[in-house]
């Protein structure tokens, strides 16, 4: 009678067991099947359901069945200067933002599969290494350097043009070097964590007030960073 137990037990163990398996279906794409390249940096899907893969070599865009590659090639008209892709973001205009592996950032248009450079080759900040992209709720796009501040993105709801304001020292619109952070608060404010300080940008001005920051009048230029925030009803915590 143990025995009969015992086995009606391991038996159902079994069959819980081989029931708790997920049911899924697994598909392997890779270069075989059209992608550019088999290291894939980022996925995205986009606002019209798309597939977009970042990888070492070019821009895929997957409908389901193909795959189509963007990158830059000898006679081509697409302007990327490398064709790694590191990071990769969809804008609430439905542009793509791109980071490469040369710390260069594009704007890519799916609707008219053009790359466009930000900042602009004769626009300030043009040459600044870029480590990150920031895309703020209001459609505000901010680009973090190494060391030479932030660029902050605006684009036209109507022509879909890009402005851009360079915040740095070396700019004098903001004193500091290295932005850690931004944030856009329930007011819309934009705030910048810097190692200097902290910058609060109100709707329509370009220049931020400034809390925390050292001036190159005092004696020392270290001032005080921040790294992260959290807003909480009408506080904002910031570390």
């Amino acid at each position: 009678m143990a025995k009969r137990i015992l086995y009606l037990i391991t038996s159902l163990m079994y069959v819980w067991t081989v029931c708790a398996q997920p049911d899924c279906f697994l598909t392997h794409y890779s270069s075989e099947d059209g992608l550019s390249q088999n290291t894939v940096m980022g996925i995205l899907q986009d606002s019209r359901g798309n597939m977009w893969f970042s990888t070492w070599d070019g821009l895929n865009r997957f409908d389901g069945y193909t795959f189509k590659t963007y990158k830059a090639r000898l006679g081509n008209q697409i302007a990327l200067t490398n064709n790694r892709i590191d990071r990769m973001y969809e804008d609430r205009y439905g542009f793509l933002w791109l980071l490469t592996y040369d710390n260069r950032v594009y704007r890519f248009d799916p609707r008219t599969e053009i790359f466009e450079q930000v900042p602009s080759g004769n626009a300030g900040g043009s040459a600044a290494t870029i480590t990150s992209i920031k895309l703020l709720p209001g459609g505000v796009v901010w680009l973090l350097t190494e060391k030479e501040g932030a660029i902050r993105v605006v684009t036209s709801p109507d022509t879909y043009r890009l402005t851009t304001e360079w915040y740095a020292a070396e700019t004098g619109l903001f004193p500091a070097v290295r932005v850690h952070e931004v944030y856009e608060d329930l007011s819309g404010h934009e705030w910048m964590l810097t190692d200097n300080g902290l910058g609060m940008l109100v709707s329509g001005r370009k220049t931020p007030v400034s809390f925390f920051t050292e001036t190159a009048e005092k004696e020392t230029k270290d001032g005080q960073p921040f790294y992260t925030c959290l807003e909480q009803g009408d506080e904002i915590l910031f570390g």
